[in-house]
């Protein structure tokens, strides 16, 4: 006898991936929060200038620059770190103020018309005048106020340098105490 075949009916299978899909996406979580980029350590962003090329690595001193202190002194007379004192403004070892002259004239307030930032703007005059450096902005003046003094005397002195026309200003770094 003779066997009959059964037609074969090839069906698509139908497959369900969503809960693979699932599982992927929660691998990939996982993974993005888990992960650790080592960052850098110790790297600085910083140029080198590009205009000078390798020196020696000693800074070139100026001898004709002009520091100008802020200093806080007490009621003694004598600097001091207390919070009560008074302000006296110097260009080498010169005064141009004594203690308690801002607090009791008037005038100090507004520069124009008080004779010690004219006293200081004409002595700034003559140093721009009698500088013989080398440096291509001209006169360095450094502004060193202690932390006590209020920042309207540092602002009246930095006004009294630019009326100068002194380009090379800069500020002097607190004092570290040892």
């Amino acid at each position: 006898m003779a066997r009959r075949r059964k037609k074969l009916i090839l069906e698509d299978p139908n497959l369900d991936i969503t809960p693979m899909i699932d599982i992927v996406f929660n691998l990939l979580i996982f993974f993005m929060c888990a992960t650790k980029f080592k960052t850098t350590e110790g790297f600085i962003m910083c140029f080198l200038p590009k205009n000078r090329g390798q020196g020696s690595g000693t800074p070139t001193i100026d001898l004709n620059e002009v520091r100008i202190k802020l200093l806080w002194y007490g009621d003694d007379g004598k600097p001091t770190n207390g919070d009560a004192g008074y302000v006296v403004v110097k260009i080498g070892d010169e005064n141009y103020n004594d203690p308690g002259h801002f607090e009791r004239d008037l005038r100090s307030t507004v520069p124009e018309k008080s004779p010690v930032w004219t006293a200081i703007h004409d002595k700034l005059n003559a140093f721009k005048a009698g500088y013989k450096g080398k440096s291509d902005k001209g006169l360095p003046v450094i502004i060193d106020a202690r932390k006590q003094v209020p920042t309207k005397y540092i602002v009246s002195v930095l006004n009294e340098v630019v009326r100068a026309g002194i380009q090379d200003v800069t500020f002097a770094a607190p004092e570290i105490e040892y």
